[in-house]
């Protein structure tokens, strides 16, 4: 049996995904930078494993244990944000290391693997960023471009060898800077989508777990935003 490898899963939305693959009952690996104790309760049912994806060498024995993976889901992400002029070169470097060579790099360790069983299934967790950039978030939103250009070009290059690429691209989640923004301001935030509420990270769980399943087996190379119908009819 292959495993699932989760990248970023002490997130909010990481962790909700981390419970919902679960069910699968593969053998897991979960990655993760920080709030490391969140994944406490997991160590007894899966492999969990600190590492920083801005750092070359804990990236390489990262990818150095990465055996027999038949899902990857990319959700970790550095979203640093701030107007052109004023994006510092460390940063910059570390969105592009994270957000760009970390998932570029991971892939190809995997991709030979998958192929040689005929079976794989990659997802990148992208951003509604992505097609709708904001001010601020122009490193973040292109290196989530990259992402979903990316997962595309692995769909059209080993279709036909069995591994299926796709991303989500999340938008009006209650999760992380978003989450903290609802709290002052939560009449506003119900105006960011159609369906006038945020959603949860189970949302995005669900149809990532959805997408690894047979029932999904003809869905390959697309970014499916799940958002609430993100700033339609305002």
């Amino acid at each position: 049996m292959g495993k699932i490898v989760i990248t970023g899963a002490s997130s909010e939305i990481g962790l909700a995904i981390t419970k919902r693959m679960a069910d699968l009952g593969m053998p897991m690996l979960l990655q993760c930078f920080r709030n490391r104790e969140i994944l406490n309760n997991w160590e007894n049912d899966a492999e969990v494993v600190t590492a920083d994806f801005s750092d070359d060498d804990e990236l390489d024995i990262f990818i150095s244990r990465l055996k027999d993976v038949e899902i990857l889901i990319y959700a970790a992400a550095r979203t640093d944000s701030g107007l052109i002029p004023q994006i510092e070169e460390e940063s910059l470097k570390n969105t592009i290391q994270v957000n760009i060579t970390a998932y570029t790099k991971i892939c190809q360790a995997i991709i030979p693997y998958m192929c040689s069983r005929r079976k794989g299934v990659i997802i990148g967790l992208s951003s509604v960023s992505a097609s709708r950039v904001y001010k601020g978030q122009g490193v973040y939103a292109g290196s989530k471009a990259y992402m979903e250009s990316f997962t595309k070009a692995i769909a059209a290059e080993y279709g036909r060898k069995g591994v299926r690429g796709n991303c989500v691209a999340p938008g009006s989640i209650e999760a992380g800077a978003l989450k903290r923004l609802n709290n002052y301001a939560p009449e506003e935030i119900k105006e960011i989508n159609a369906l006038g509420k945020l959603g949860k990270p189970e949302d995005v769980a669900n149809l990532i777990h959805f997408l690894c399943t047979p029932e999904a087996s003809f869905i390959n190379g697309s970014v499916i935003e799940i958002s609430g119908g993100h700033w339609l009819g305002v």
